[in-house]
């Protein structure tokens, strides 16, 4: 027999593991800076892949509780676009990691560091929609987080643009150009996973208000 709570769901469970997620794809952010900052060996990359391994048991969790509940908190649909975009985080800074231990040596005289802090605070952002959401989604909140993420992506764009236009000065080493301007595209595709995020949880709330 199907017992009632599992018929109607547990909001708790849903909603704390998103959390779990979004402070998951935080952690993997929090590595960065530190990892970048050592420049006398190759960067460690396992606290990024441990970091995106256990977001993907989280969310596989989150996945197998939509195919037994009978009765989700939010739509499952919702759920799911969230949940996807959580993971897309870690995934997304692990393949940053992984690119950067392969050339690490060949890219000392760039600096990522000050997209790296911004994408820092885009992950705590994420991280406080997510428990807002836990809470009830209050929308005036949502929308102001959603607004600050939103202005981290057009600096983290600016900051961005700077840099390519140094690199592409004459008289530079094209393959580390080449290179510099890979990892910079990688840092970009972070800030922008944040700012889905962002958004898909200020729809979510905004369709259930």
């Amino acid at each position: 027999m199907f017992s009632l709570q599992r018929l109607l769901g547990r909001p708790a469970e849903f909603f704390g593991l998103l959390e779990q997620s979004a402070a998951l794809g935080a952690e993997a952010v929090g590595v960065l800076r530190p990892t970048l900052a050592i420049r006398t060996r190759a960067p460690n990359l396992e606290a990024f892949a441990t970091a995106r391994r256990r977001d993907k048991e989280v969310i596989n969790r989150l996945e197998e509780m939509l195919t037994k509940v009978f009765i989700t908190p939010i739509e499952r649909e919702d759920l799911q676009a969230i949940a996807t975009q959580l993971y897309k985080l870690p995934k997304t800074i692990e393949k940053f990691a992984e690119r950067y231990e392969i050339v690490w040596q060949k890219v000392g005289e760039y600096d990522f560091s000050l997209v790296a802090h911004m994408l820092e605070s885009g992950a705590r952002i994420v991280v406080e929609m997510v428990q807002n959401l836990h809470q009830g989604g209050d929308l005036g909140t949502i929308k102001a987080l959603d607004a600050r993420l939103s202005q981290i992506e057009s600096d983290a764009s600016t900051v961005i643009l700077d840099a390519l236009r140094r690199i592409y000065e004459p008289g530079g080493d094209p393959l580390r150009e080449i290179i510099a301007q890979d990892l910079y595209h990688i840092l970009s595709e972070c800030i922008d996973v944040c700012r889905a995020i962002g958004r898909t949880i200020a729809l979510t709330i905004l369709k259930n208000s």
